[in-house]
């Protein structure tokens, strides 16, 4: 039976772990003391443990800083990350607040898969099931995802012979096609209309994970009259903020 007096323990223990963030990377026990309002003899108590079990280190003399065995941790937790899964909260919101149909997707070689979307209820002509394999190179979702996956990528899908025209918007000549995954870079996300599907419009975002690695993108797409009226910087927040959510949980 666990007695009381060790759970207390346990918690103040991981209130001192809760302390270290991006703003507070090494910490004295004065301080964590006065943080949490403790005695610094009890702090040293804590201390003392998490040091023995490599949960912290000693920085410098009388500063500590959290120890190496969370990248082993981290590496765990990144190998169990169900990408879809922790998405879904996101992508519902999105959908709920801008009234049009999420899609997440992937790269995969030279072209993107579709992992999960939330449909809008609205009818869509947009290819959001998932698994499908779409072009790259059109698609605000697929650009997203191309922006940031190097020139070598872009210059191979072109010399691949890959590239095709699905409509009049498709780019279909190269250097005009890197000349606008730069902008995109610049601005921070994608947009697109009717460059593969006829009539419709996207907003796309590149999703990062703790490393700074590419690993998919978040877009809403519906169709290009309903989207003109309503506010793109409205539309870009909410992508942003969806993007976000997914971001601090991988």
């Amino acid at each position: 039976m666990i007695k009381e007096g060790n759970i207390v323990s346990a918690e103040k223990t991981l209130e001192i772990l809760e302390l270290f963030d991006f703003e507070s990377r090494t910490l004295s026990v004065p301080e964590i003391a006065a943080k949490l309002q403790q005695p610094q003899s009890s702090v040293y108590r804590h201390m003392r443990v998490l040091k023995e079990k490599g949960y912290i280190i000693e920085y410098s003399p009388g500063l500590y800083s959290l120890g190496y065995i969370f990248l082993k941790l981290a590496k765990i937790v990144k190998m169990d990350i169900n990408l879809p899964a922790v998405s879904q909260d996101a992508m519902r919101e999105l959908t709920r607040t801008t009234g049009e149909t999420s899609i997440l997707l992937v790269p995969s070689n030279l072209q993107a898969v579709c992992l999960a979307s939330v449909p809008s209820g609205h009818p869509i002509k947009v290819s959001s099931e998932q698994g499908t394999i779409v072009p790259l190179y059109g698609g605000a979702s697929s650009k997203a995802l191309l922006a940031y996956m190097g020139d070598h990528v872009v210059e191979e899908i072109f010399r691949s012979g890959m590239v095709k025209k699905h409509t009049e918007q498709t780019i279909l000549n190269l250097d005009e096609m890197l000349g606008h995954l730069q902008e995109i870079r610049d601005q921070g996300y994608a947009v697109s209309n009717s460059e593969i599907d006829y009539g419709v419009t996207a907003f796309g975002m590149p999703i990062f994970d703790c490393d700074d690695k590419l690993v998919a993108s978040l877009s809403i797409a519906g169709p290009k009259e309903r989207l003109e009226n309503k506010e793109t910087v409205e539309i870009v927040n909410a992508l942003k903020n969806a993007v976000e959510k997914i971001q601090n949980q991988i």
